[in-house]
């Protein structure tokens, strides 16, 4: 049967835009499209795709790596980790002007590290580090946009999420993607830090020091404070270094570090039956919101590529008279604007089925293409209106904190990350030295 895909392209994604303007969630409007499509072009037993696609995603083993990382963050988040850590950290970098924030930065890198659940770690971020900075006069702008870019680390940094789902779309190796993420992710980290050191050094009163009794703390006692440290470290190590090594998979890996995590929890006298119960409770419910999400969106993507629809995209995108590096630019600033509107695991579901055969036609390596596509969610994380980590911040926030605060705290961190997205585009290796170093498992 002879498929015009043209007016098809046309008629899905105007669909598409239509039932979301209603409000309706992403996995139904996906998933209806994909169901009627079907139904008027092949007939009743093309819904036979549409099973596939759901059991096919079912069975696969790399996407249990997702629920045993959501895991092992919620039992961190319970366990007492982050205070320590936060503690841990606030006495070395305190006494510098914007310390605070720095610290608040540095906690979120090792968080990032340690979970890959950006909700959870945006949270506690808050709760824990918001006040410190608020009391000790720190600019509303550094502290609310330190603490929700410290957090959003998490999508960059491995164990993540995102990295997860999109090697499962891609096809590219999770383990390669966990490492080509940690270089980028450091780097941005030090460039928050560095943003945060320059303004207190412009402007002083913007992220003043801690007082002096408070910086008076004796080197034994900031020693001792150190071992908050250790537990997150040991997690660090066992997990990301059994990927590297060869020595576990990603899905095993998560599997030993949400025991490690509950370990943690049992040293620091916070395992209980309700602790367990919460933590079980809240990876069953973000692991059937992806589920869900994955069913409607590759259902979309299998009915709409068994039209010719993605051999479509990939002979447009890959003849345009353009230099190729070009192309995927223009695939980033489709991802940014994106950003604005739809949550990650839409951005995903509906975009990477197209891009990564363009990406391969041009010679691109998609776990590259990967850590951009990452790099990319981390401002969408940021960018209102759908700006995910604002509203995490407001609902826990105190009362005087505004929108409007919000939203001016972001901008100078999203331009920072959209900076380092542009030199790990223009220099692959930044992504590319590790993965090509770890012993494949």
């Amino acid at each position: 049967m002879n498929i015009d895909i043209i007016p098809l392209t046309i008629g899905m994604f105007t669909g598409l835009v239509l039932l979301m303007l209603t409000g309706l969630p992403i996995a139904f409007v996906t998933g209806t499209i994909a169901c009627v499509v079907a139904l008027i072009v092949w007939g009743p037993g093309a819904l036979e795709v549409v099973l596939n696609i759901v059991t096919g995603f079912m069975k696969n083993y790399i996407f249990i790596a997702g629920p045993m990382f959501i895991l092992m963050a919620g039992f961190l988040e319970r366990s007492g980790v982050v205070d320590r850590l936060f503690d841990a950290v606030r006495v070395w970098f305190g006494p510098v002007g914007g310390g605070l924030a720095i610290a608040t930065i540095v906690a979120g890198t090792i968080m990032a590290a340690t979970t890959g659940i950006i909700g959870g770690s945006v949270v506690t971020l808050t709760l824990v580090a918001l006040p410190v900075m608020l009391r000790h006069g720190y600019n509303k702008s550094i502290a609310l946009g330190s603490l929700m870019a410290g957090a959003d680390l998490g999508t960059l940094i491995p164990p993540s999420i995102v990295f997860i789902v999109y090697g499962f779309v891609s096809g590219a190796s999770v383990g390669q993607l966990f490492m080509g993420g940690l270089i980028p992710g450091l780097i941005l980290s030090v460039a928050y830090c560095s943003y945060i050191l320059t303004r207190s050094l412009i402007n002083p009163t913007l992220c003043p020091p801690l007082a002096k009794e408070e910086r008076q703390i004796p080197f034994r006692q900031k020693i001792a404070l150190g071992k908050g440290l250790i537990l997150p470290g040991l997690l660090i190590i066992s997990v990301l270094g059994s990927i590297y090594g060869g020595l576990a998979t990603p899905t095993e890996a998560g599997a030993v570090g949400s025991v490690g995590a509950l370990l943690t929890a049992a040293i620091h006298r916070r395992f209980s039956w309700k602790m367990l119960r919460d933590s079980v409770y809240v990876t069953v419910e973000a692991t059937c919101m992806m589920a869900w999400i994955a069913f409607g969106s590759l259902s979309f993507a299998a009915v709409y590529g068994l039209a010719g629809g993605t051999e479509f995209i990939k002979k447009l995108m890959v003849a345009l008279p353009v230099n190729p590096l070009a192309i995927v630019f223009i695939m980033q600033l489709i991802l940014f604007f994106l950003g604005f509107v739809l949550d990650w695991l839409g951005i995903l579901f509906l975009t990477i089925p197209l891009f990564a055969p363009v990406v391969s036609a041009l010679g691109f390596d998609l776990v590259w293409f990967g850590v951009l596509f990452v790099i990319n969610i981390q401002m969408a994380y940021l960018t209102p209106p759908f700006a995910q980590s604002v509203f995490y911040v407001k609902g826990v926030a105190p009362k005087e904190i505004t929108m409007a605060d919000l939203y001016r705290s972001v901008w100078a961190f999203v331009t920072i990350i959209f900076a380092t997205l542009i030199i790990v585009m223009f220099f692959p290796q930044l992504a590319l030295w590790l993965p090509r170093q770890m012993i494949a498992k």
